[in-house]
């Protein structure tokens, strides 16, 4: 009895070690494709984070690279604005400059118009009246006689309007002929400053020349000769009386 037991118990215990291997078998061969596959999976999982990773810093430097491209862009197109906004602001100041330089221009070619009237009448001008000054020898300054003359000729020309002087200076023949003509002209501007600033008389109406000792004046005696040489003559010329409107509008013209 005691040994059936025994060999039932044994056979039970032979039972359960082979059942219990067989079952640590199925369960290795059950767990097993499953953890390849988890640990397959899991280094994916790691390899797509990397990729991931990559992608990112790719990405991250592509569009900083494209913000840099696009503030460069930002740059040039506001430098072209500026320098488009100079060249309107050059391009007005041309024009402006064109402007004036087209009424120069206008007022030039009036100018000449006046001018040329003013050269066409020169042949109308008549002797008006005429003045004679003398100096002493080798000067050129103006004694109270001769700033007489010269008064009683800006007097007659007190209330004209078209007029113009000419003064031409002299000298004996006594000396080199560079030293008189130099000190003809001296005896001559003396004369002009003296009718501009005395008498207000325009510049533009006195025309000057010194002729040294070319013309001497003519005398019997040598040394009265001289004398008279030593001279500046001061002759006024003026155009034909017309009527007030048509001197005015000539001097328009």
């Amino acid at each position: 009895m005691n040994q059936r037991i025994l060999i039932i118990l044994a056979v039970a215990g032979l039972t359960i070690t082979v059942s219990g291997c067989a079952t640590k078998k199925f369960v290795r061969q059950t767990t097993d494709p499953i953890n390849q596959k988890v640990a397959d999976l899991d280094k994916r999982t790691v390899e797509n984070a990397q990729s991931i990773g990559q992608l990112d810093d790719k990405t991250g430097k592509e569009i900083s690279r494209v913000d840099e491209k696009a503030t460069a862009a930002d740059a040039r197109a506001g430098e072209a604005g500026k320098l488009a906004g100079d060249a309107l602001t050059k391009g007005g100041q041309a024009m402006e400059r064109a402007g004036g330089a087209r009424s120069l221009a206008e007022g030039g070619i009036a100018r000449t118009g006046r001018l040329e009237q003013y050269v066409a009448n020169l042949d109308n001008y008549q002797p008006a009246s005429s003045k004679t000054v003398y100096y002493g020898f080798n000067k050129n300054a103006l004694d109270d006689d001769a700033r007489k003359e010269l008064d009683e000729l800006a007097v007659s020309l007190a209330n004209t309007k078209h007029f113009l002087i000419v003064v031409q200076g002299f000298t004996d023949t006594t000396g080199a002929a560079d030293y008189n003509y130099t000190l003809s002209e001296k005896r001559a501007e003396s004369v002009v400053r003296y009718l501009t600033t005395k008498h207000n008389i325009p510049v533009y109406r006195i025309h000057k020349l010194g002729l040294g000792k070319d013309m001497p004046a003519q005398a019997e005696d040598k040394r009265e000769a001289r004398r008279l040489s030593r001279r500046v003559e001061v002759k006024a010329y003026m155009l034909p009386d017309a009527p007030q409107g048509e001197q005015v509008a000539s001097a328009q013209r």
